[in-house]
């Protein structure tokens, strides 16, 4: 479900400022999100699909909570380690490398739902790939800048 703000979005989210910028547009969408209880994240209000990542720190043990972009795919959500195109990689990719199955849990309009992990390769790394980039087309902007492959990982409800 796209809106008026979508394209504003997706031109905001190519701009070398923003990345620079990336840690003032994270704690502006977690302020909305905790202040909506995750109804209303700043992603959502253009028209983007979004949920938030809730996965133990690998270190801590702390639970971290995470906003993230997704895309459908394949009876479940995709999130992409892109970290804006930089060379390093999210924490939150390490996090839920070193989860233990049970462990994760994303919410969507505030309703938490525990998931499984699998992070994709091969055929489905690149279909999944295809799905993100059609809700997100600056992921390729993304792989260009940088010479990390960026993680994807499949999140599918926990039975």
């Amino acid at each position: 479900m796209t809106n008026i703000l979508t394209p504003v979005a997706i031109w905001f989210g190519r701009l070398d400022a923003t990345r620079e910028n990336s840690s003032l547009v994270v704690t502006v969408d977690t302020w909305m999100s905790k202040v909506s209880r995750g109804r209303l994240p700043l992603l959502r209000v253009a028209g983007l699909p979004t949920l938030t990542l809730h996965v133990p720190g690998r270190k801590s043990g702390a639970m971290r909570s995470t906003p993230l972009l997704c895309a459908s795919w394949n009876n479940g959500l995709i999130i992409i380690g892109s970290n804006w195109g930089g060379e390093k990689t999210p924490t939150w990719v390490y996090n839920l490398r070193a989860a233990a199955p049970g462990e994760v849990e994303i919410a969507v309009y505030g309703a938490r739902l525990p998931v499984e992990v699998e992070e994709l390769s091969g055929d489905d790394r690149e279909s999944a790939w295809a799905a993100a980039v059609s809700v997100w087309p600056n992921y390729e902007l993304y792989a260009a800048r940088t010479t990390r492959q960026l993680p994807i990982f499949h999140l599918t409800p926990r039975l």
